[in-house]
C-alpha cells in the first residue's frame, strides 16, 4: 500500500503550529515527524560489502608483508638458521616418499647437483684455531651465530686441542661434531 505524505502531513500544520503533548510516562515529548529523505531511504556507501572484504584482505596481506620483512631485518641469525633448515634434505629415515628417478625439477626448488659423498680435499679443510666467523659459515650446520660463538669460545678458553673441544660451545651437539670431523683441522 503506497501511501501518501500529504495524508500523513497535511500542508495546512506547520512545524510550529503542532504542540507537545505529554507522554505516558509524563515527560514532554514532542510531536514533530521528519519525513524521510532520499539520504535515508537508500544506502550511500563508496564500497559494496564485498568490495570492503576484499579491501581488508588485500591491506592485511600488505601489513603482513611489512612486518615480515621489519622482522627479517632485525633477525638475521634466526632467518639464516631458519634458511639453513629449509636448505636441509630430509634425513634418510624420514617418511619423505624416496625418489627413484630424478625427473623434471619441483616447482620453487632450483635444481641443484648431487652433493659428493666424500669429504673435501685435506687442503680444503678449515682450521678451527685459525678460521674467522666468515669461513665457520662455509662449514655445514653452522650458521653465522654458532661461528660467532665458536671464535668466542675459542678467543675466551684459548685454542681448541681436538674437534672434541667444540662440545664447550654452546648448540654444537655430538651429530654436528661427527658430521664437521671430516671437514675441519686442529693446529697448535
Amino acid at each position: 500500500m503506497v501511501t501518501s505524505w500529504a495524508r500523513i502531513w497535511p500542508a495546512s500544520q506547520t512545524l510550529a503550529s503542532r504542540p507537545c503533548q505529554l507522554s505516558a510516562t509524563g515527560t514532554k515529548s514532542s510531536t514533530l515527524v521528519t519525513r524521510p529523505t532520499a539520504w535515508d531511504r537508500r544506502r550511500m556507501t563508496l564500497y559494496s560489502r564485498h568490495q570492503l572484504v576484499v579491501l581488508l584482505i588485500l591491506l592485511c596481506a600488505a601489513g603482513l608483508g611489512l612486518v615480515i620483512g621489519h622482522w627479517r631485518r632485525a633477525h638475521p641469525d634466526a632467518v639464516e638458521r631458519l634458511e639453513q633448515f629449509d636448505r636441509t634434505p630430509p634425513p634418510a629415515g624420514s617418511l619423505a616418499p624416496p625418489s627413484s628417478s630424478p625427473g623434471p625439477p619441483q616447482p620453487g626448488r632450483p635444481r641443484t647437483a648431487s652433493r659428493p659423498t666424500q669429504p673435501p680435499l685435506r687442503a680444503a679443510r678449515i682450521d678451527l684455531n685459525r678460521a674467522d666467523v666468515a669461513g665457520l659459515t662455509r662449514l655445514p650446520g653452522i650458521g653465522r651465530a654458532l661461528a660467532r660463538r665458536i671464535v668466542q669460545a675459542r678467543e675466551a678458553d684459548g685454542p681448541f686441542t681436538a674437534v672434541d673441544d667444540l662440545r664447550r660451545v654452546g648448540g654444537v651437539s655430538r651429530r654436528t661434531i661427527e658430521g664437521l670431523r671430516q671437514l675441519v683441522i686442529v693446529t697448535r
